[in-house]
Parts: C-alpha cells; sequence; structure tokens
C-alpha cells in the first residue's frame, strides 16, 4: 500500500515520492520535500544541456527508478545512469530550484526504495522550498503555526483548504486526514507560516462555510 508522507523527486516537471499512511497512523504527517521545479538543467561549465531523457521523464519517457539530490536545498531529480554521459565518469549538473551545482557521478544516484513511487508535486510545495532557500529557511520547513481544521466536507481536497488559507497568509503545509481507501475523514491539519498568520486564519476562518460546511479552526494539539 502506498503512503502519502511524501519526499519529492525531480524530474522536468517537479515529481514527489509518496507513501500513504496505515489506518493505525491516524493521519498523514505533512510532506517531507526533496523537491523540485517545473524545467531541471543540467550543465556544463560552457553550456547548458539537458541530459539524454531527463526532460520527459513522467511525460513521453517511463520514470526511471533512480535519482540525483541537490545538496543546498534537497530537490532530487529523476535520472538514469544514461542521463550522465557515456564516458562512464559522470557531469555537472545545476538545480533548478536553487541554482546550486555538483558534479554527479553514477555511483552516487540514489534508488527508490520499495513501497515508494513518483508522483507530482504540488505547485504549493514548489513555491515553499524556494521560499525558504530565499529567506535562508531550511527547505523543510513548512511554518510556526499548525492548525486544526475540522467539519470539513467530504469532497473537500488539499487544494480547497489552501486556497482558502491562502486569502488570509502564507500556506506551508496542508494534510487532509483520510481511511485506509484514501477518503477524506473530515478534519485535517493547515499550517501557516508565521504565528500571525495562524492568529488571523483563526480569527477570520473559524466559522466560514466551505462547500457546505462551516470549518472549526483552531490551534492543533499536538
Amino acid at each position: 500500500m502506498m503512503s502519502n508522507l511524501s519526499i519529492l523527486l525531480l524530474s522536468a516537471f517537479a515529481l514527489l515520492l509518496a507513501s500513504t499512511p496505515s489506518p493505525a497512523q491516524g493521519f498523514a504527517p505533512p510532506p517531507v520535500v526533496l523537491s523540485s521545479s517545473t524545467v531541471a538543467s543540467i550543465t556544463s561549465s560552457t553550456a547548458v544541456l539537458m541530459a539524454d531523457q531527463q526532460a520527459d521523464y513522467g511525460q513521453s519517457a517511463e520514470l526511471p527508478g533512480s535519482y540525483a539530490q541537490c545538496g543546498r536545498c534537497q530537490s532530487a531529480f529523476a535520472l538514469a545512469e544514461t542521463d550522465l554521459g557515456a564516458n562512464g565518469r559522470g557531469r555537472r549538473l545545476e538545480c533548478s530550484v536553487c541554482g546550486h551545482s555538483w558534479f554527479q557521478s553514477k555511483d552516487r544516484l540514489m534508488t527508490l526504495n520499495d513501497g515508494f513511487e513518483m508522483v507530482p508535486l504540488p505547485e504549493m510545495d514548489r513555491e515553499r522550498i524556494a521560499t525558504n532557500m530565499k529567506e535562508g529557511k531550511s527547505p523543510k520547513y513548512v511554518g510556526d503555526s499548525k492548525l486544526y481544521v475540522g467539519n470539513i466536507a467530504f469532497e473537500c481536497s488539499e487544494n480547497d483548504l489552501a486556497e482558502l488559507f491562502s486569502e488570509v497568509g502564507g500556506v506551508g503545509s496542508v494534510a487532509l486526514v483520510r481511511d485506509d481507501q484514501g477518503r477524506n475523514r473530515g478534519f485535517g491539519f493547515v499550517t501557516m507560516r508565521t504565528k500571525e498568520e495562524g492568529d488571523a486564519a483563526i480569527e477570520k476562518l473559524n466559522g466560514m462555510e466551505l462547500n457546505g460546511r462551516n470549518i472549526a479552526v483552531r490551534e492543533s494539539n499536538n
């Protein structure tokens, strides 16, 4: 069974590694992001080059089971050994999220563990990582104010919550609690980037109607 705990991976478009929680876990933790951006570039010292199939992974080409990870922002890119050149040594890569470059050898590529798969990385997570890097924060930082959100309509999605809460401030993460069939259980957690934005969300959104239900918003106990 796949879980919703996410470690993201990169390809020509952002991807994340997903696993899904068992019923005993209760809910999926917020994504742990390695992240990526819409275009992952590969560079040499003189010109920008695209790896043989790297830009096509997840689109016209099947995703490989290996990836490279940026040591600065923890972004990860879907990459096969054949993308690193024919000389057997490797190739210099440039992260499309933070601009960091490094030499990637074939023997240092990482492989996917059993029970994980690559799935598209939400735009909100890409933006969060880019913002963290600009502000000098850890790429994994999601915010200082974790909120409990209850009485959520069953048809609501994470995007619905993110859109609503972004009206009052920066949203770092959204996690709906789901059952073992992936169905929304009617509550979840939203993390706002600052304490002030969290307080504003409680004041303005507690009791607000969303998809036919008045949601309850308060500080999380965990």
